[in-house]
């Protein structure tokens, strides 16, 4: 059975009849984690489309379209008498005059304990750009009891009854509209049933488009889940990239893509291997191997290869389907912020930002430059929350790092001179998860080559393993004519 007890001294009254606290202070701690668990399953099952995209949804009736609310998501436990919100980051709320009306019509129901999925908003003003923003500041600090009045409950899932699951999507919507039919401040999500993907259309229209909802989400018993969203445009910087591998080792496999911060600073913000033609691919890959430059920070791509950094300059313009700001157990979503000296990156610190999804290659922005105007944060900042977007990046210095061997080789081939170069470094930031312990870098460079510079790159935590990867690469590249330089 729920145990929805908790002790009032251990949470903070805000106004009125709300408090709140730690999940981990409830009679039943496991909330948080069952909150959680619900928050990745639902994401696991989610497959984003564009309005455009509606045609490659399965051909099949009995999609219930729900409106999907710019609010912040709320797991509820009823336990017959009480009713507490849970969310995957481990806050507890209660008291709301939301909640409050729904655990009246709950008893009304006589249900004796359930648990739902909710999204707490703005009731007034669902067409309202980023009211997530102030739905946070309420639900965090209200000012007033008017103000928590402000506040609505949209429920969208039945994950228990009675402590058994609800299994089909038809029983959860005739669930809720029965229990929640005579509420004003806590309601079903609006939700139609769909048979085709005009009619998904339909209602994509009349809630986002006309109305500013923040997408519509699809459910079909069978069929799956699907977001439904518009597409965002960002200008971004290149601060790196990646080549194929064999017949297309030419050819461009992916770039690294940042926003600036307005310190200066570049802030990584996602990946982008789609949306190229082949003759783009090997364009990138041509020019971009002209501005290589040194960094302290490695970063790499899907397949684990290391990002060649390039000296800021270029930009493009990406598309997205959706910008996630949170993790599924909760917290922010970090990424590195780099300082550029105009020689070489420095890594400060990771800072709040966004998980990108489907982001795609638009065009190149020759127009634009990798600067606080063009290529700036708050772009994202004004789509969705992105904590401390105005903060300056924490700039504490690290440890710098120690080169523990340097070797260099030359070879002269048809009266040109190629050069082997091979360094081991310490990088002395052992406490920093972002860094590897050690670093050994090789670079070729042979001018008679189409690619005349070639690199390779390996990372350890253990110094002997960065011993072994050392010595198995000067064996390897060191031979048949390479003369040491001192």
């Amino acid at each position: 059975m729920l145990d929805l007890e908790f002790d009032k001294s251990r949470f903070t009254n805000r106004k009125g009849d709300y408090y709140t606290g730690k999940a981990a202070d409830l009679a039943d701690p496991s909330l948080q984690n069952r909150a959680q668990e619900y928050r990745r399953k639902i994401s696991g099952m989610m497959k984003p489309l564009s309005s455009t995209e509606l045609h490659r949804l399965p051909k099949i009736k009995g999609w219930y379209a729900t409106r999907k609310y710019d609010g912040e998501f709320a797991m509820l436990a009823f336990d017959g008498k009480k009713l507490v919100s849970v969310n995957p980051g481990g806050t507890a709320r209660t008291g709301l005059p939301c909640y409050i009306e729904a655990e009246k019509l709950l008893k009304k129901a006589k249900i004796k304990s359930c648990i739902l999925a909710a999204e707490v908003y703005l009731q007034n003003k669902k067409s309202k750009a980023l009211a997530i923003h102030e739905v946070v500041r309420i639900l965090r600090g209200p000012k007033s009891v008017a103000q928590l009045d402000q506040l609505g409950l949209a429920v969208f899932d039945v994950i228990e009854l009675d402590e058994k699951p609800v299994e089909t999507t038809a029983t959860v919507f005739k669930l809720l509209t029965k229990w929640f039919a005579d509420g004003k401040k806590v309601h079903v999500a609006d939700h139609v049933i769909a048979d085709t993907a005009d009619e998904v259309l339909t209602a994509f229209n009349d809630w986002v488009t006309g109305e500013g909802a923040e997408g519509v989400v699809l459910r079909h018993d069978r069929a799956g889940w699907y977001k439904i969203k518009s597409r965002h445009n960002l200008d971004v910087a290149i601060i790196g990239f990646s080549v194929g591998v064999e017949h297309r080792k030419e050819l461009l496999h992916d770039l690294l893509v940042a926003v600036v911060r307005d310190d200066g600073t570049f802030q990584e913000l996602t990946r982008v291997g789609g949306g190229f033609s082949d003759k783009e691919r090997l364009q990138f890959a041509k020019d971009l191997s002209k501005r290589i430059a040194p960094s302290e920070y490695v970063a790499v791509n899907n397949d684990y290869v290391a990002y060649e950094m390039i000296e800021p300059g270029p930009v493009i313009e990406i598309s997205c389907l959706d910008m996630i700001v949170e993790r599924t157990q909760g917290g922010p979503i970090n990424r590195m912020v780099l300082e550029w000296t105009g020689g070489k990156y420095s890594a400060l610190s990771r800072m709040p930002l966004v998980s990108v999804i489907s982001p795609q290659f638009v065009r190149v922005r020759d127009d634009k430059e990798a600067s606080v105007e063009d290529t700036n944060i708050r772009q994202i900042a004004s789509l969705v929350v992105v904590q401390e977007s105005a903060k300056t990046a924490d700039s504490t210095r690290k440890d710098p790092s120690e080169i523990l061997e340097r070797t260099v080789y030359t070879k002269t081939m048809k009266d040109n001179l190629m050069v082997r170069k091979l360094l081991m470094w310490k990088t002395n930031k052992d406490d920093d998860p972002d860094f590897p312990g050690y670093v050994v870098y090789l670079t070729d460079f042979s001018p008679n080559r189409r690619i005349p510079l070639e690199r390779d790159i390996k990372v350890t935590n253990s110094k002997t393993v960065a011993r072994r990867f050392f010595d198995e690469m000067a064996a390897e590249n060191f031979v048949g004519g390479w003369n040491k330089i001192s």
